[in-house]
């Protein structure tokens, strides 16, 4: 068991040096040589990590877990770590076009990260259109990735097609006059837009850029 630990380290680390030798000069930090070097120790043991995943209003929730303490530890570290980078903004896998664009968009994007015995849960949303297409197709590409192990790590994913966006679920959580689309929190009279002919209140100006790019995911208007 040690023997194969070492081996799945060096697998890891070999492999690590062609992807960072893809990625875009300058786009590295000192922490992506130990964060690919977990993901590919966790991809080398993929027969042991259990995934699911399934759309949810606004982008997917999902369960990784394992029933391997060494395992169940990877899973934990990565996990975290892969919050922490997208809420900073430091993009992995930055020539995957999908993972690239998912950084790009990292503050549209909310990641709940919940710390489970035998692994973790997340739920993984966005108020925009755009943004939930490339969550769901990222969601797919890492079950791929614990399906295939290390061979699925040298796959690129491109980006969703265009059409996929109008397939998102009805987003809106208010009618626009007395409840923000958005939010759903009582709306200010000082804040609204005509949007489609009609005037839409809002509880704050940061919602009304949000539907004014999506109008048909968030509000009832013909």
């Amino acid at each position: 068991m040690f023997l194969r630990s070492i081996v799945v380290m060096v697998l890891g680390v070999g492999l690590l040096a062609s992807v960072v030798g893809q990625s875009s000069p300058g786009t590295t930090d000192a922490s992506h040589e130990k964060d690919m070097v977990k993901i590919h120790a966790l991809l080398g043991d993929s027969t042991k990590v259990r995934r699911t995943s399934k759309e949810i209003p606004g982008g997917i929730a999902a369960t990784t877990e394992s029933s391997d303490p060494k395992i169940v530890k990877l899973i934990h570290e990565h996990t975290f770590a892969m919050q922490l980078r997208l809420k900073s903004g430091k993009p992995i896998r930055d020539w995957d076009p999908l993972f690239a664009e998912i950084f790009k968009q990292h503050s549209k994007v909310k990641l709940d990260v919940t710390k489970l015995p035998h692994g973790v849960s997340i739920k993984e949303t966005s108020d925009d259109a755009h943004v939930v297409a490339l969550i769901r197709e990222h969601a797919k590409a890492v079950n791929g990735f614990v399906k295939e192990g290390m061979a699925g790590m040298h796959k690129a994913h491109p980006l969703p097609a265009s059409g996929q966006v109008s397939k998102v679920n009805f987003l809106g959580r208010g009618d626009g006059i007395k409840t923000c689309p958005v939010t759903g929190e009582p709306v200010s009279k000082d804040v609204s837009a005509v949007i489609k002919g009609k005037t839409i209140y809002f509880c704050c100006p940061g919602c009304i850029e949000t539907v004014v790019k999506n109008p048909t995911v968030y509000l009832k208007v013909h």
